[in-house]
């Protein structure tokens, strides 16, 4: 039998409260850069927009839940609840645009 490790790290939890509203989304790798470990990762916290890529501007029409690897393209949006914008920045790497939060009515960034 063959075995594998693997390193995995948690990410910071980007919920200010537990209530949401999700959808799901297949998130399109293309422009993604592979990591040190050469695989693709879209990082929770992320704006993405309707065409699954990461997207820090008013085309965004949701948050990223978790970090999402290209081997499973599946990712969660968050499209109503509350943002906790420094974890969420944390994690994703990006700074959240102002008019990201101008696009997302329905997200209070806290």
């Amino acid at each position: 039998m063959e075995f594998k490790r693997s390193n995995i790290t948690s990410q910071l939890e980007i919920l200010k409260y537990d209530h949401k509203v999700t959808r799901p989304i297949t998130l399109n790798f293309s422009a993604v850069v592979a990591d040190s470990d050469g695989k693709k990762v879209v990082k929770g916290g992320s704006p993405i927009s309707s065409e699954g890529v990461v997207a820090n501007t008013s085309s965004a029409i949701g948050i990223l839940w978790t970090d999402v690897e290209e081997s499973n393209p599946n990712g969660t949006l968050i499209i109503h609840g509350f943002i906790n914008t420094a974890n969420a920045q944390s994690n994703s790497g990006l700074t959240i645009h102002a008019d990201v939060k101008t696009a997302l009515k329905m997200i209070a960034f806290e």
